[in-house]
């Protein structure tokens, strides 16, 4: 089996620096159709036997314009949650908590974001699991999954094997990139990363 990941277009709050998470969302920038016609036409010539989104305006949005077929929705492929941060600047939050923001880009393995409710990544880690595991007993060839940057950054490195301390040492997956896991067994080996179009 192989999944393709793609990151969601960029949104106004992408192009703002403010954090969105799973209750704050924006419109998609003018340019970002463009781009996922790009992605599009990359992943026109797979059969996929599912198309999955997250329920989140922004991922939906990217994922009916990737594929012509149906889309379901999956709250496993959610933003992050960032609690009481979501829709603050990102320098706001910086300022006020600069260990947990330098954490949560840095040093996942460090990220305690109680202090402003956010999830931990251990709940983050435990979605994608249960989606891959999902996945993987379905016995499909071709999965196309459309999420989010810190979240899809997270967990796609973790199904292929990498330590929490380095889920964030190739930085974050940028908007409208693909990114390939292929299954050997029950794990997953890393094909493509973060693959601009």
């Amino acid at each position: 089996m192989r999944i393709y990941f793609v990151r969601h277009g960029k949104t106004e709050w992408n192009l703002a620096r403010r954090l969105q998470g799973q209750k704050g969302d924006s419109p998609l920038l003018p340019e970002s159709y463009e781009a996922i016609k790009r992605v599009h036409k990359f992943l026109e010539p797979i059969e996929f036997d599912k198309v999955l989104s997250s329920p989140q305006k922004r991922a939906l949005t990217t994922a009916d314009l990737l594929t012509n077929q149906s889309v379901s929705t999956d709250k496993r492929l959610s933003e992050w949650n960032f609690g009481e941060l979501e829709g603050w600047f990102i320098r706001d939050a910086i300022a006020k908590y600069p260990k947990e923001m330098h954490d949560s880009r840095f040093e996942l393995d460090q990220f305690d974001g109680s202090a402003f409710g956010a999830e931990s990544v251990t709940s983050v880690l435990a979605r994608f699991d249960s989606l891959a595991g999902d996945l993987l007993n379905s016995k499909m060839d071709n999965v196309l999954l459309v999420g989010h940057g810190a979240s899809g950054t997270a967990g796609m490195r973790h199904l292929a094997g990498f330590p929490i301390a380095e889920l964030r040492s190739v930085g974050g997956l940028a908007n409208n990139t693909v990114t390939v896991l292929e299954s050997n067994g029950s794990h997953f080996d890393l094909k493509i990363w973060d693959k601009q179009l």
